[in-house]
């Protein structure tokens, strides 16, 4: 009960501390992108008929309370069971080589990367997909709040790599913060519904990063384009829609004739 009571206390700040910083960046994105330049940025579009309304976002909104929820109980419940010894998250960087360190950066990703993909194939397993992962499939136009817009077990799946990861290997606590605000930065991104990235991507040594096209294109179609940060095992198992590039293409080319640019 104890343990219970501390993670309680430290919940609250949590709670407040991910809505700040993930309401800042989907906010933003939804003001730039979807009002402030919606006229300038029309060729930018990714689905060209616009079924946002009122009531997606509503339910978005809602579903976003659950997800912050399970993430400030997650991190919390990580805090309550670092300062008890228990898992190798570490704060001064002289505890570890500096390169082992900031090397975690990418080990993280990669393996965040790799939780998400299988999480997500999984998610689409008939039964779960009707009883979770539909919840966040009902917005098939994508904007900045789709981003958090999830059944709340969905982030429980999606997050719980943390737990055995920080038992048995070391974490520096600067780098674990910046793979999360990564996280956040390409999932609101993944969920924009405009593409901002260069034509030049897919023919350039960063090819293997996902663009808003490819989660875009999820949505629209379903069962395909599963990676979140990289193209990898999408790639490798043959999960890519085949008219991914083209369809990246096709938005560059849109882009073009917009005057504004």
């Amino acid at each position: 009960m104890d343990a219970l009571k501390q993670i309680l206390l430290i919940l609250p700040q949590g709670f407040i501390s991910g809505l700040m910083l993930n309401g800042t960046f989907i906010l933003s994105a939804y003001f730039l992108v979807w009002k402030k330049f919606k006229n300038r940025l029309q060729n930018w579009r990714i689905q060209l008929k616009e079924r946002v309304d009122g009531n997606q976002i509503k339910r978005e909104l809602k579903n976003s309370l659950f997800t912050l929820l399970v993430g400030a109980t997650f991190s919390s419940i990580v805090i309550y069971l670092s300062t008890k010894g228990y898992t190798k998250i570490y704060i001064n960087i002289s505890d570890h080589n500096i390169f082992f360190a900031f090397g975690g950066f990418f080990f993280l990703l990669l393996l965040d990367d790799t939780w998400f993909y299988w999480c997500h194939r999984l998610l689409h397993q008939p039964k779960l997909f009707k009883y979770v992962h539909l919840e966040h499939h009902k917005s098939v136009d994508v904007n900045p709040f789709t981003s958090m817009s999830f059944h709340f077990i969905e982030p429980f799946l999606l997050s719980f790599w943390i737990f055995p990861v920080a038992y048995f290997f070391p974490i520096y606590a600067p780098v674990l913060m910046f793979v999360q605000i990564w996280g956040l930065l390409d999932n609101v991104k993944a969920h924009l519904g405009y593409e901002l990235y260069s034509a030049k991507l897919n023919k350039s040594w960063l090819r293997f990063l996902t663009s808003s096209t490819h989660h875009n294109m999820h949505h629209s179609k379903f069962n395909g384009n599963y990676g979140v940060h990289f193209r990898i095992w999408d790639k490798l198992l043959g999960t890519e829609f085949k008219d991914y590039e083209s369809e990246y293409d096709k938005i560059q080319e849109r882009k073009k004739l917009d005057n504004h640019i």
